[in-house]
């Protein structure tokens, strides 16, 4: 009983929370650069052109970032998966999954290998597209066809990093984002941690998009642990 109310409270949370914070985008573009934000169906878009801006890796929430994202899956204790921070390993790799890394200050993502000497590295458990080919086997696991907030991260062919992920009430599942990435032009994508997890914002010169499932100071309340990682960049 005291279980099925606390889900249930977690979910009036997340809904109210979701609804009162974001702020909806149709486009927004600056003058100062080509990146934007775009909403579309149960989605924000986020394409981070080639080259306009500096990315990192961070064990810290960074709200100061132009942007950010929750990443690592983690368990009670530490992220699951490799960590590079400023050129040190700050955890280790684990097996399978995919990887957003940056090496000689250019920012990719990779389905299934990371090279060496990078000077950041996140990794997540699962893998998406690899080469413009879909991870079939993912689909056909059971935690795949469950409705949660979801992100996906990607690169596309002309090295455009993409995030896609939830909007206020985008409960989708793994398949749907998948699919949706694909009509986007994604060759690689990884899905970073979803659920309560997610946790973005994006903003230039003129305004600023931002998402949050749960508020970090509703979290102790229901025992939800804060993300380990964070992936974020800042306009060159």
């Amino acid at each position: 009983m005291k279980k099925t109310l606390k889900v249930t409270l977690i979910v009036l949370v997340v809904t109210i929370f979701a609804c009162s914070t974001y702020k909806p985008k149709q486009l927004v573009q600056s003058e100062s650069h080509n990146s934007v934000i775009t909403s579309e169906s149960d989605y924000n878009i986020f394409t981070i052109k080639k080259n306009e801006m500096t990315f990192g890796v961070t064990d810290k929430k960074p709200v100061e970032s132009d942007f950010y994202t929750n990443s690592n899956f983690f368990t009670s204790e530490s992220p699951i998966g490799l960590v590079v921070v400023d050129g040190k390993k700050l955890n280790n790799r684990t097996v399978g999954g995919g990887y957003f890394y940056v090496k000689n200050g250019k920012a990719h993502v990779s389905a299934k290998k990371c090279p060496k000497n990078v000077d950041y590295a996140s990794q997540t458990i699962l893998w998406a597209i690899d080469n413009g080919v879909v991870n079939e086997y993912l689909l056909t696991q059971g935690h795949s066809k469950l409705e949660r907030y979801r992100t996906i991260l990607g690169e596309d062919k002309d090295g455009n990093i993409v995030m896609i992920s939830s909007t206020r009430l985008g409960l989708v599942t793994i398949k749907d984002i998948i699919d949706f990435a694909v009509t986007k032009g994604i060759t690689e994508a990884i899905l970073l941690d979803g659920g309560t997890s997610v946790d973005y914002k994006f903003t230039d010169d003129d305004d600023t998009a931002y998402f949050e499932s749960v508020p970090e100071s509703l979290k102790p309340l229901f025992e939800i642990k804060k993300p380990t990682t964070y992936i974020y960049g800042n306009f060159n």
